[in-house]
């Protein structure tokens, strides 16, 4: 359940093409994406591959970069290579649970 929601008026700092925004509250999209950053998404761009996303999966948000590999695995990439632990790793049949909710328009 979401209880902190504030609607904000739209300022002309928004993209046109934006839906919502999100202030990100970790640091795994650094140096792309600082933490404390608010973010713009669109939920009806199309994500490509690379691009960086929010992505819903077993009750948390991520913000990350899409990705797939050869087996069909999504693979969500932080903003920083050698911080491997900041990727998320789903299986064909786990990514079945995951749900993109837009592009980050950066």
């Amino acid at each position: 359940m979401v209880e902190d929601i504030t609607l904000l008026p739209r300022g002309q700092d928004v993209p046109p093409e934006a839906d919502f925004s999100i202030n990100i509250t970790e640091s795994a999209m650094e140096p792309l994406i600082c933490r404390g950053a608010r973010v713009y998404v669109s939920s009806r761009a199309a994500l490509k591959e690379l691009d960086v996303g929010l992505f819903l999966y077993e009750g948390r948000v991520y913000c990350r970069r899409w990705c797939e590999d050869y087996s069909g695995a999504l693979v969500l990439l932080g903003g920083d290579e050698s911080r491997s632990g900041d990727c998320i790793y789903l299986s064909r049949e786990q990514r079945k649970r995951c749900l993109c909710l837009g592009k980050v328009l950066l």
